[in-house]
């Protein structure tokens, strides 16, 4: 088989000025992200019957199943648009697929602003959803093949910390709004107006999409979906050798359909394993609830609702600056040493949690919540927050990428689901405390599932570390009996 060469990143020649402002307004479509999904935290204690009297507004929930629903009907449209978005990638272009993005997010926030029920406020924050989903498929992938292999981590921990950054304002503007919490969900779309004006004009696209339609027969040399026999067929019908660029062109377009023959060849179950068990793992940590239901966890310790709001923006700023350290650090130390610092702290702080609600409400359990709600994201931004993003959009082959990342993506979401769903409920059976005592459980297995089943990747090239997982999956066969 001939193996491909990565190609020479678009953005490769771009001044400082320049890869800083791509950056930042690929950037807004991760910030966004985050200020949509969380926004809703901050809000929910605004039309809570248990924590405000909201009985003169139109919508005010009582309900704590009503309330979970409204947390995770985000994650249902950030399902269905992570599943998609590979398709919508590799036929469009992933820089065509994230300006459009902007759709979702402009009519789902002000949708969410205007909505007069409950059933309105769900369907619209399904809508926000949808670009949620895109955007966490696409960001990743998409800066991954336009800067340089030695920059890629720096770059991707710089999107996270913007992700981040969603979180702080999200809480601030909940904060300085308070009640007007219809204001805060029509704020989602002012990130997304910025980047359809201002990406459209400097965000180049991708050389895994544009060099295909260029020269589609150096596709040829992929063997993935459209060559397995191409030696015998040109040899015997030389005619057909124009024919063979032609659907090798159509085949390239088909993402899912390279992914399907991928897992039937067994060329796509390690990176989709790693994939999807890191993002999963990431979302069993328990990063969600503590970021969706951050200000109601510290009302239930004792705060007061715009303390509770006001600390979580607190935290998220502290999240941020971690995220910067670990932009600085992630190409340099390695993805593997990084996770395994940041999960020794998140042990700590889910025993800290767990103890704040064994201990009866009183200052001392606000504080312990506090301080360890604060070390357990900082811990997750230099581990299981970036981490799996950029690994994950850097082991799959190029044929593959795309859809790829998109269908772990979506695995995500459906965890992210199942868990902001069950939280409340959960903490109703088995108490606050022992609902950390599981998402402590699921940290210990994500220090396993790394030191056996994930590669480090650090200043590789994307073809490079595909290839690693190959290598990874050969060392821990070599290790068992």
């Amino acid at each position: 088989m001939v193996k491909m060469v990565d190609e020479e990143a678009p953005a490769a020649s771009y001044t400082s000025c320049q890869m800083g402002a791509l950056i930042f307004v690929t950037g807004l479509s991760l910030f966004n992200f985050s200020y949509t999904a969380s926004n809703i935290g901050g809000v929910l204690l605004y039309i809570d019957r248990a924590h405000t009297d909201c009985s003169k507004d139109a919508i005010c929930l009582d309900s704590s199943l009503m309330k979970g629903i409204l947390v995770s009907s985000c994650l249902v449209g950030a399902f269905s648009g992570a599943l998609f978005a590979g398709t919508l990638a590799v036929r469009y272009g992933p820089r065509t697929i994230l300006l459009a993005n902007n759709f979702f997010f402009i009519v789902g926030s002000i949708s969410s602003a205007l909505a007069p029920g409950i059933l309105c406020l769900i369907l619209a924050r399904c809508v926000v959803g949808i670009g949620v989903g895109i955007a966490s498929a696409l960001v990743h992938v998409y800066i991954g093949e336009v800067v340089p292999a030695d920059r890629r981590g720096e770059h991707g921990a710089t999107l996270v910390m913007m992700g981040t950054g969603g979180i702080l304002v999200a809480n601030l503007t909940c904060w300085l709004l308070s009640h007007h919490w219809r204001w805060v969900l029509a704020l989602g779309c002012v990130p997304a107006m910025i980047q359809l004006v201002w990406g459209s004009m400097i965000m180049p696209e991708s050389s895994s999409w544009s060099a295909p339609r260029a020269n589609c027969g150096r596709l040829r040399a992929l063997e993935m979906v459209c060559h397995q026999n191409s030696d015998e067929r040109d040899l015997e019908n030389p005619e057909d050798s124009e024919k063979s660029d032609d659907t090798c062109l159509l085949e390239s377009g088909a993402g899912w359909s390279n992914l399907w023959q991928s897992i039937l060849t067994g060329q796509a179950i390690p990176p989709l394993i790693i994939g999807c068990g890191l993002h999963v793992l990431a979302q069993a940590s328990g990063i969600n609830v503590i970021i969706y239901y951050g200000p109601k966890m510290f009302t239930l310790a004792g705060l007061p609702n715009s303390t509770a709001v006001f600390v979580s923006a607190g935290i998220s700023f502290a999240q941020m600056c971690s995220t910067l350290l670990l932009s600085r650090m992630v190409d340099r130390v390695g993805r593997k040493p990084m996770s395994y610092i940041g999960l020794s702290f998140m042990l700590l702080s889910l025993c800290g949690i767990a103890c704040s609600y064994w201990l009866p409400p009183s200052h001392l359990a606000g504080w312990l919540a506090l301080v360890s709600c604060f070390c357990f994201r900082v811990a997750f931004s230099v581990s299981l927050g970036p981490l799996p993003y950029i690994i994950t959009a850097e082991i799959f082959p190029e044929p593959i990428r795309t859809p790829g990342v998109s269908f772990c993506l979506a695995v995500k979401w459906v965890a992210n689901f199942a868990i902001a769903l069950s939280w409340l409920p959960l903490s109703e059976v088995f108490t606050l405390a022992g609902t950390f005592v599981l998402y402590f459980a699921m940290c210990v297995l994500s220090i396993f599932f790394l030191a056996f089943y994930v590669p480090e990747t650090s200043g590789k090239t994307l073809g490079q570390a595909s290839q690693a997982v190959w290598k990874k999956l050969q060392d821990t066969s070599d290790m068992s009996p």
